[in-house]
Protein backbone atom coordinates (compact mmCIF):
# COMPACT_ATOMS: atom_id res chain seq x y z
CA UNK A 1 0.00 0.00 0.00
CA UNK A 2 1.08 3.18 -1.39
CA UNK A 3 0.22 6.62 -0.27
CA UNK A 4 0.83 8.65 -3.51
CA UNK A 5 -1.08 11.91 -4.55
CA UNK A 6 -4.22 10.59 -5.34
CA UNK A 7 -4.14 8.20 -2.21
CA UNK A 8 -3.80 11.47 -0.03
CA UNK A 9 -6.48 13.13 -2.04
CA UNK A 10 -9.31 10.44 -1.83
CA UNK A 11 -8.31 10.07 2.28
CA UNK A 12 -8.97 13.87 2.55
CA UNK A 13 -11.97 13.82 0.56
CA UNK A 14 -13.58 10.52 1.83
CA UNK A 15 -12.94 11.57 5.45
CA UNK A 16 -14.02 15.11 5.01
CA UNK A 17 -17.44 13.96 3.44
CA UNK A 18 -17.85 11.37 6.33
CA UNK A 19 -17.58 13.88 8.50
CA UNK A 20 -20.33 16.41 6.56
CA UNK A 21 -22.48 13.22 6.62
CA UNK A 22 -22.61 12.30 10.11
CA UNK A 23 -23.51 15.96 11.26
CA UNK A 24 -26.00 16.26 8.96
CA UNK A 25 -26.95 12.36 9.62
CA UNK A 26 -27.63 13.59 13.29
CA UNK A 27 -30.62 16.14 12.54
CA UNK A 28 -32.22 14.02 9.90
CA UNK A 29 -32.98 11.11 12.38
CA UNK A 30 -33.74 13.74 15.17
CA UNK A 31 -36.25 14.66 12.68
CA UNK A 32 -37.32 11.43 11.47
CA UNK A 33 -36.36 12.10 7.66
CA UNK A 34 -34.14 8.78 7.88
CA UNK A 35 -36.23 7.58 4.95
CA UNK A 36 -36.68 10.40 2.91
CA UNK A 37 -32.76 10.70 2.39
CA UNK A 38 -33.42 6.99 0.94
CA UNK A 39 -35.76 8.36 -1.35
CA UNK A 40 -33.52 11.41 -2.07
CA UNK A 41 -30.72 8.92 -2.85
CA UNK A 42 -32.31 6.52 -5.46
CA UNK A 43 -33.99 9.76 -7.13
CA UNK A 44 -30.70 11.32 -8.01
CA UNK A 45 -30.43 8.73 -10.48
CA UNK A 46 -33.38 10.24 -12.62
CA UNK A 47 -31.40 13.34 -12.58
CA UNK A 48 -28.43 11.98 -13.50
CA UNK A 49 -29.89 10.26 -16.60
CA UNK A 50 -31.71 13.92 -17.22
CA UNK A 51 -28.43 15.80 -16.77
CA UNK A 52 -26.68 13.44 -19.30
CA UNK A 53 -29.57 13.60 -22.12
CA UNK A 54 -29.59 17.30 -21.69
CA UNK A 55 -25.81 17.90 -22.04
CA UNK A 56 -25.77 16.14 -25.45
CA UNK A 57 -29.04 17.47 -26.44
CA UNK A 58 -27.24 20.72 -25.78
CA UNK A 59 -24.20 20.18 -26.75
CA UNK A 60 -22.36 20.82 -23.52
CA UNK A 61 -21.62 17.25 -23.43
CA UNK A 62 -23.22 14.40 -21.02
CA UNK A 63 -20.68 13.83 -18.65
CA UNK A 64 -19.85 17.47 -17.56
CA UNK A 65 -19.81 17.64 -13.73
CA UNK A 66 -21.88 20.93 -13.52
CA UNK A 67 -24.42 19.54 -15.41
CA UNK A 68 -25.00 15.63 -13.85
CA UNK A 69 -24.73 17.57 -10.35
CA UNK A 70 -27.77 20.18 -11.12
CA UNK A 71 -29.45 16.82 -12.61
CA UNK A 72 -28.98 15.31 -9.69
CA UNK A 73 -29.87 17.46 -6.96
CA UNK A 74 -32.73 18.69 -8.53
CA UNK A 75 -34.43 15.38 -8.92
CA UNK A 76 -33.01 14.51 -5.65
CA UNK A 77 -34.68 17.81 -3.95
CA UNK A 78 -38.15 17.46 -6.05
CA UNK A 79 -38.30 13.67 -3.84
CA UNK A 80 -38.03 14.76 -0.72
CA UNK A 81 -39.93 17.78 -0.91
CA UNK A 82 -43.06 15.73 -2.26
CA UNK A 83 -42.77 13.26 0.78
CA UNK A 84 -44.53 15.39 3.47
CA UNK A 85 -47.37 16.79 1.40
CA UNK A 86 -47.83 13.07 -0.06
CA UNK A 87 -47.73 12.25 3.58
CA UNK A 88 -50.38 14.23 4.96
CA UNK A 89 -52.96 12.44 2.61
CA UNK A 90 -54.89 10.19 5.41
CA UNK A 91 -55.20 7.13 2.99
CA UNK A 92 -51.03 7.34 2.33
CA UNK A 93 -49.49 7.58 5.13
CA UNK A 94 -45.36 8.68 5.45
CA UNK A 95 -44.64 4.58 4.25
CA UNK A 96 -47.00 4.88 1.52
CA UNK A 97 -45.17 8.40 0.42
CA UNK A 98 -42.07 7.30 0.83
CA UNK A 99 -42.45 3.49 -0.80
CA UNK A 100 -44.67 5.47 -3.68
CA UNK A 101 -41.84 8.07 -4.40
CA UNK A 102 -38.61 5.55 -3.97
CA UNK A 103 -40.52 3.33 -6.41
CA UNK A 104 -41.44 5.91 -8.47
CA UNK A 105 -38.03 8.19 -9.07
CA UNK A 106 -35.67 5.15 -9.10
CA UNK A 107 -37.83 3.14 -11.32
CA UNK A 108 -37.88 6.50 -13.88
CA UNK A 109 -34.01 6.66 -13.93
CA UNK A 110 -33.78 2.90 -14.29
CA UNK A 111 -35.92 3.80 -17.67
CA UNK A 112 -33.86 6.89 -18.26
CA UNK A 113 -30.08 5.28 -17.30
CA UNK A 114 -31.32 2.68 -20.21
CA UNK A 115 -31.67 5.35 -22.26
CA UNK A 116 -28.04 6.36 -21.35
CA UNK A 117 -26.43 3.39 -22.08
CA UNK A 118 -27.61 2.78 -25.49
CA UNK A 119 -26.66 6.84 -26.02
CA UNK A 120 -24.86 7.04 -29.82
CA UNK A 121 -22.28 9.62 -28.49
CA UNK A 122 -20.47 7.05 -27.16
CA UNK A 123 -19.60 9.05 -24.10
CA UNK A 124 -22.01 7.83 -21.46
CA UNK A 125 -18.92 5.12 -20.09
CA UNK A 126 -18.49 5.28 -16.39
CA UNK A 127 -21.51 6.72 -15.31
CA UNK A 128 -22.14 3.37 -14.07
CA UNK A 129 -19.90 3.60 -11.46
CA UNK A 130 -22.36 6.04 -9.72
CA UNK A 131 -24.35 3.18 -8.50
CA UNK A 132 -21.90 2.23 -6.32
CA UNK A 133 -18.99 5.02 -6.59
CA UNK A 134 -15.68 5.68 -7.27
CA UNK A 135 -13.83 7.61 -4.91
CA UNK A 136 -10.27 6.75 -6.90
CA UNK A 137 -11.82 8.87 -9.60
CA UNK A 138 -11.80 12.21 -6.74
CA UNK A 139 -9.97 14.94 -8.37
CA UNK A 140 -8.65 18.50 -6.83
CA UNK A 141 -11.44 19.70 -8.06
CA UNK A 142 -13.92 17.39 -6.06
CA UNK A 143 -11.91 18.18 -3.05
CA UNK A 144 -12.11 21.78 -3.35
CA UNK A 145 -15.83 21.40 -3.90
CA UNK A 146 -16.24 19.26 -0.97
CA UNK A 147 -14.23 21.94 1.16
CA UNK A 148 -16.48 24.39 0.08
CA UNK A 149 -19.26 22.09 1.18
CA UNK A 150 -18.47 20.99 4.12
CA UNK A 151 -18.02 25.41 5.02
CA UNK A 152 -21.35 25.95 3.37
CA UNK A 153 -22.73 22.90 5.92
CA UNK A 154 -20.82 23.51 8.73
CA UNK A 155 -22.31 27.40 8.34
CA UNK A 156 -25.67 25.94 8.23
CA UNK A 157 -26.04 23.63 11.28
CA UNK A 158 -24.43 26.42 13.30
CA UNK A 159 -27.06 28.79 12.76
CA UNK A 160 -29.90 26.30 12.52
CA UNK A 161 -29.26 23.56 15.18
CA UNK A 162 -31.03 25.69 17.71
CA UNK A 163 -34.19 25.63 15.27
CA UNK A 164 -33.63 22.18 13.89
CA UNK A 165 -33.18 20.41 17.37
CA UNK A 166 -36.34 22.32 18.72
CA UNK A 167 -38.69 21.04 15.80
CA UNK A 168 -37.21 17.66 16.04
CA UNK A 169 -38.00 17.64 19.67
CA UNK A 170 -41.65 18.91 19.93
CA UNK A 171 -43.35 20.82 16.42
CA UNK A 172 -46.32 21.81 18.42
CA UNK A 173 -44.38 23.44 20.56
CA UNK A 174 -41.93 24.46 18.04
CA UNK A 175 -44.78 25.79 16.21
CA UNK A 176 -46.59 27.71 19.01
CA UNK A 177 -43.29 29.27 20.00
CA UNK A 178 -43.36 30.71 16.36
CA UNK A 179 -40.12 28.62 15.49
CA UNK A 180 -40.77 29.14 11.49
CA UNK A 181 -40.61 24.79 11.20
CA UNK A 182 -41.29 25.01 7.06
CA UNK A 183 -38.55 26.74 6.40
CA UNK A 184 -36.08 25.01 8.62
CA UNK A 185 -37.51 21.61 7.37
CA UNK A 186 -36.50 23.12 3.44
CA UNK A 187 -33.08 24.14 4.97
CA UNK A 188 -32.77 20.58 6.37
CA UNK A 189 -33.98 19.04 2.71
CA UNK A 190 -31.43 21.23 1.01
CA UNK A 191 -28.59 20.01 3.31
CA UNK A 192 -29.58 16.72 2.98
CA UNK A 193 -29.60 16.76 -0.96
CA UNK A 194 -26.46 18.21 -0.91
CA UNK A 195 -25.11 16.10 1.13
CA UNK A 196 -26.36 12.99 -0.63
CA UNK A 197 -25.45 14.71 -4.44
CA UNK A 198 -22.43 15.20 -3.04
CA UNK A 199 -21.27 11.84 -1.65
CA UNK A 200 -22.72 10.16 -5.19
CA UNK A 201 -18.93 9.87 -6.64
CA UNK A 202 -17.45 8.68 -3.65
CA UNK A 203 -20.08 5.87 -2.24
CA UNK A 204 -23.09 6.14 -5.05
CA UNK A 205 -27.02 5.98 -4.85
CA UNK A 206 -27.00 2.85 -3.11
CA UNK A 207 -24.36 3.23 -0.33
CA UNK A 208 -24.51 6.40 0.13
CA UNK A 209 -27.73 6.97 2.93
CA UNK A 210 -26.01 4.92 4.53
CA UNK A 211 -22.38 6.86 5.45
CA UNK A 212 -25.23 9.48 6.24
CA UNK A 213 -27.48 7.79 8.83
CA UNK A 214 -25.38 5.12 10.43
CA UNK A 215 -22.54 7.37 11.84
CA UNK A 216 -25.38 9.32 13.36
CA UNK A 217 -27.27 6.20 14.64
CA UNK A 218 -23.98 5.08 16.45
CA UNK A 219 -23.38 9.41 18.05
CA UNK A 220 -27.17 8.63 19.45
CA UNK A 221 -26.16 5.27 21.72
CA UNK A 222 -23.91 8.39 23.81
CA UNK A 223 -26.61 10.27 25.92
CA UNK A 224 -25.30 14.02 25.29
CA UNK A 225 -27.06 16.97 23.52
CA UNK A 226 -28.05 16.66 19.81
CA UNK A 227 -25.00 19.41 19.05
CA UNK A 228 -22.62 17.04 20.46
CA UNK A 229 -23.94 14.31 18.96
CA UNK A 230 -23.58 16.15 15.65
CA UNK A 231 -19.96 16.48 16.81
CA UNK A 232 -19.48 12.83 17.80
CA UNK A 233 -21.39 11.28 14.60
CA UNK A 234 -18.82 14.20 12.76
CA UNK A 235 -16.07 12.62 14.33
CA UNK A 236 -17.32 8.56 13.58
CA UNK A 237 -18.37 9.59 10.22
CA UNK A 238 -14.80 10.85 9.15
CA UNK A 239 -12.97 8.23 11.07
CA UNK A 240 -15.51 5.24 8.90
CA UNK A 241 -14.67 7.27 5.87
CA UNK A 242 -10.51 6.90 6.50
CA UNK A 243 -10.53 3.50 8.02
CA UNK A 244 -12.73 2.48 5.09
CA UNK A 245 -9.80 4.16 2.68
CA UNK A 246 -7.29 2.52 3.74
CA UNK A 247 -9.11 -1.08 4.08
CA UNK A 248 -9.44 -0.63 0.27
CA UNK A 249 -6.27 0.16 -0.82
CA UNK A 250 -4.95 -2.38 1.44
CA UNK A 251 -7.24 -5.26 -0.13
CA UNK A 252 -7.63 -4.05 -3.53
CA UNK A 253 -10.74 -5.90 -4.25
CA UNK A 254 -13.41 -4.08 -1.82
CA UNK A 255 -14.65 -0.36 -3.62
CA UNK A 256 -14.12 2.02 -1.39
CA UNK A 257 -17.80 3.05 -0.65
CA UNK A 258 -18.23 -0.79 0.64
CA UNK A 259 -15.33 -0.78 2.91
CA UNK A 260 -16.45 2.73 4.35
CA UNK A 261 -20.08 1.51 4.63
CA UNK A 262 -19.09 -1.81 6.12
CA UNK A 263 -16.60 0.21 8.72
CA UNK A 264 -19.30 2.47 9.97
CA UNK A 265 -21.27 -0.60 10.58
CA UNK A 266 -18.69 -2.96 12.66
CA UNK A 267 -18.38 0.58 14.71
CA UNK A 268 -22.42 0.90 14.98
CA UNK A 269 -22.05 -2.93 15.99
CA UNK A 270 -19.46 -2.77 18.74
CA UNK A 271 -21.06 0.45 20.12
CA UNK A 272 -24.73 -0.99 20.26
CA UNK A 273 -22.69 -4.65 22.14
CA UNK A 274 -21.06 -1.98 24.52
CA UNK A 275 -24.02 -0.56 25.65
CA UNK A 276 -25.94 -3.01 26.02
CA UNK A 277 -23.17 -4.44 28.28
CA UNK A 278 -23.01 -1.38 30.33
CA UNK A 279 -26.44 -1.41 30.84
CA UNK A 280 -26.27 -5.00 32.10
CA UNK A 281 -23.38 -4.26 34.19
CA UNK A 282 -25.72 -1.18 35.25
CA UNK A 283 -28.42 -3.19 36.15
CA UNK A 284 -26.10 -5.22 38.09
CA UNK A 285 -24.85 -3.20 40.51
CA UNK A 286 -28.22 -1.90 41.17
CA UNK A 287 -29.49 -4.75 41.99
CA UNK A 288 -26.52 -5.79 44.26
CA UNK A 289 -27.38 -2.29 46.22
CA UNK A 290 -30.76 -3.77 46.76
CA UNK A 291 -30.27 -6.44 47.75
CA UNK A 292 -27.70 -4.86 50.61
CA UNK A 293 -29.91 -2.56 51.46
CA UNK A 294 -32.48 -5.19 52.44
CA UNK A 295 -30.22 -7.33 54.26
CA UNK A 296 -29.29 -4.15 56.29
Amino acid sequence: MTFGANTILVLAGCTLFGAIAGSVGTFVLARRRALVSDVAGHAALLGIALGFLAGEALGIGGRSPLVLLVGAASTAFLAAVLVPPLARLRRVGDDGAIATLLAGFFGLGAVFFSLVQSHGSGSQGGLSKLFFGSAAAMTRADLFMLALLSIGVLSALLFCARGFATVAFDEDFARVSGVPVRALDFALTALLVATVVAGLQIAGVVLVVALLLTPAATARLAPASIRRTAVLAALLGGTAAFVGVLASLATDSIPTGSAMTLVSATIFAAALALTALRSRISRAKRATRNIEDLRA
